[in-house]
């Protein structure tokens, strides 16, 4: 059987609540498009389940290892996106909501900017009116608009509805374990104890300025310490102190991978092939995550991402939404700097201002750009 679910994620628990459904009157999922919005099920036993679609990068319709512990079954899915069914129906043990959730806020923001604008249309009508509104009455126009706001209304209240319904689910994953940005597993030491290794020696602290924006700069660092005795401890909240403590001379493989959408999936995944969270930044939106795997002589260097084109496209992500955006303003502060000292001389005392927002610009984002070049390069070397 087949079943066509249209708009099946403007309300994800909704459409999860339908496969459920069906799934408890002999009609188990089978197959999932989430281009169309078909529906494929196989007649089976009628038992009572709970569903979860998720979207999960290059899953290929597979549930991460740390979902299924928790007793879900993939059912079916694509390359991005998996479908799983628990048959425990009171777990608290939910696969994340946190796509669907910024999708939905998206969503609402671009109806109301779309509905703010019909608004504004509408308005100009407002002396238009020809004989007690005769000639508002019979405008195309007016009543196209005054339609069109009617349904972005209808939607308004139905994203808000379906964002409550997201609102409600919860994730626990074994993920609760965070103080802001770092695991809670992480540290080791009591405050009182790591002022005591600081002033021994047998703890250092590095701030590479702007580490970030030179990923794989910081990563080389990391790893040369390593091989010094000087093993990564862990970040500061902020993510801009990196805390060593002296060990025996050890492989230790750094990895800071730049996330569009760093989802609760993204996390179970990388614990489940033996990666150590180490930090991840508070946006769960276009996020630093980093994370370390510590090996022997005698094993191979591992890689967070065995595809050099998915490195480069980390880079390039990166070079687009922070570097060009950052060179941009850069030159916009620039502009504005010639034409206010053309129109106004007596405002110079602002320019040193402007040039110190210029400088660190530039430098950031050469830093950015500079990034993506060498895994440009580098992914070129290894064709």
């Amino acid at each position: 059987m087949k079943k066509f679910i249209p708009f099946w994620f403007w309300d994800v628990t909704v459409t999860e609540k339908k496969l459920a459904a069906l799934h408890s009157s002999g009609y188990h999922l089978s197959a999932f498009s989430p281009l169309s919005g078909m529906f494929t099920f196989e007649e089976g036993e009628k038992n009572d389940v709970i569903y979860r679609i998720c979207r999960l990068k290059n899953c290929g319709g597979e549930a991460p290892k740390g979902v299924s512990a928790n007793g879900w079954i993939s059912v079916c899915g694509s390359r991005n996106f998996y479908i799983a069914y628990n048959p425990d129906t009171e777990t608290k043990n939910v696969p994340s909501y946190k796509f669907w959730q910024t999708v939905n806020r998206v969503s609402i923001l671009v109806i109301m900017f779309i509905f703010c604008y019909f608004l504004g249309y509408l308005s100009g009508f407002g002396g238009s009116a020809v004989e007690g509104g005769r000639f508002v009455l019979e405008n195309p126009g007016f009543v196209s608009a005054a339609a069109a706001e009617i349904i972005l209304l209808i939607l308004i209240i139905c994203s808000w509805k379906a964002n409550k319904n997201l609102s409600k689910k919860s994730a626990d994953l074994g993920l609760k374990g965070f103080v802001k940005t770092i695991p809670q597993e992480n540290f080791i030491y009591s405050k009182e104890e790591e002022k005591q290794m600081l002033k021994s020696g047998q703890m250092i602290k590095r701030n590479p300025l702007g580490w970030f924006y030179a990923p794989d700069k910081a990563e080389k660092m990391v790893e040369e310490m390593a091989r010094k005795g000087w093993k990564f401890y862990r970040f500061d909240e902020m993510g801009v102190t990196f805390y060593f403590i002296k060990s025996e001379p050890c492989n230790i493989k750094f990895v800071v991978d730049y996330q569009g959408e760093a989802s609760d999936d993204y996390y179970l995944q990388g614990k489940d092939d033996g990666w150590k969270l180490e930090f991840t930044s508070m946006m769960r939106t276009m996020c630093f995550v980093v994370w370390s795997k510590e090996y022997s002589e005698e094993e191979e260097c591992p890689e967070f991402y065995t595809d050099g084109a998915t490195m480069l496209k980390r880079a390039q992500r990166m070079a687009f939404t922070l570097g060009i955006p950052m060179l941009f303003f850069a030159v916009i502060a620039a502009v504005f700097i010639v034409i206010l000292g053309i129109k106004d001389p007596e405002m110079v005392w602002i320019v040193p201002i402007y040039l110190l927002v210029i400088i660190e610009f530039v430098f950031f984002s050469s830093k950015t750009i500079g990034f993506y070049l060498r895994m440009r390069k580098k992914h070129n070397q290894n064709k």
